[in-house]
């Protein structure tokens, strides 16, 4: 009892040090990390990959490497799957984005004792965007669309009962009217139960590869214009993220899960993620998050409802962000597990699952 006391005292106290460091971070050190991040903002292409997916993700504020157990652990850190509370799971979100743009995401995955398998897919739509130039500056009375998509293939395997590695390849596609962009992209992560509690920490990079460079034929130009020889190449959006979480039992029917992340994007300044969740009877759980550097969509706000049966447990949930000039952000998606009531075939994780 008395260890056991010991170790629940520790994790807490190492998850709140954790997350008291980075919220106190000296000026000096915070203007260091903007000036070396933000070198390079603005300089890479496909910025799509970067919209979160989940409600629940986006109402933690975005700070969800460690916390992804659930149907977007393939969006956020693929090794998550090894983790997931059933063995088979289906996910599907949807963002109204700003601009009338949409951002649906699908995934479904699989795990056995020792690997993991998974499929995933997200698309962005625009809409009919109305065509102008510079002579027609309130339109042609045409239409085009920019539209994005993926495909990805997930592979997770447990090397031990705390440690799991995950990865993603992932083909990539954007559509500008009468041009093109393909890649092959992919996303690396890992997850580790510490041993204490519920403690865990996780470190993913997402969206290395090939560099992006449109394809197709540029328009006739006016007289007087000559047409670029070629497209210029834009690099991948690759960043790293660190997490850690944790989630205390409060008392029976109550719990507080808390989780915080270290973004550091490849063209942009890094900043720091922080996530609180209160659940209820694990039926209802209320969220809040925010994340530093990011003077549009720093809070989020959200609730998950989750139900759960003896052939199922299925999660709703909803989040809501403040864009501040570009409007407010609905987020909704849903999270299906199938669980079989046969002996339970994750025996062996032990305590740390």
């Amino acid at each position: 009892m008395v260890k056991g006391a010991v170790i629940r005292f520790l994790s807490v106290v190492t998850l709140v040090l954790a997350v008291h460091v980075a919220a106190t971070v000296p000026a000096q050190a915070a203007d260091l990390l903007q000036l070396y991040g933000g070198e390079n903002a603005g300089t890479a292409g496909a910025q799509f990959l970067r919209i979160p997916v989940g409600a629940r993700a986006v109402a933690l504020g975005k700070a969800y490497t460690a916390m992804a157990i659930d149907g977007s652990t393939l969006f956020w850190n693929p090794a998550g799957v090894m983790r997931t509370p059933g063995r088979t799971n289906y996910f599907a979100s949807h963002s109204k984005y700003t601009a009338g743009i949409d951002l649906n995401y699908l995934s479904a995955h699989h795990r056995s004792q020792n690997f993991g398998y998974g499929l995933t897919m997200g698309v962005l739509s625009s809409g009919d965007i109305l065509r102008t130039d510079e002579f027609h500056q309130n339109g042609t009375g045409t239409y085009f669309n920019a539209n994005q998509f993926f495909l990805g293939a997930s592979l997770a395997r447990a090397m031990t009962d705390r440690f799991s590695i995950g990865g993603t390849l992932k083909y990539y596609q954007e559509n500008l009217d009468e041009y093109q962009i393909h890649a092959l992209l992919g996303d690396l992560g890992i997850l580790y139960f510490v041993g204490m509690g519920d403690l865990r920490v996780g470190f993913a990079v997402k969206n290395f590869g090939s560099s992006l460079t449109p394809s197709g034929n540029p328009p006739a130009m006016p007289d007087g214009y000559l047409p670029a020889g070629e497209f210029q190449s834009f690099p991948a959006p690759t960043e790293g993220t660190f997490g850690v979480a944790n989630t205390w039992g409060l008392s029976r029917n109550t719990s507080l899960a808390l989780t915080a992340d270290f973004n550091h994007p490849s063209d942009n300044q890094e900043s720091f993620r922080f996530g609180t969740e209160y659940g209820l009877r694990e039926m209802l759980f209320l969220r809040g998050g925010y994340e530093t550097g990011r003077p549009e969509n720093g809070w989020a706000l959200g609730f998950g409802l989750q139900l759960k049966r003896k052939q199922f447990l299925v999660r709703i949930d909803y989040a809501y962000t403040d864009m501040g000039a570009f409007g407010t952000i609905h987020h909704i998606s849903v999270d299906l597990s199938p669980l079989t009531a046969r002996k339970n075939t994750d025996d062996w994780r032990g305590d740390s699952r």
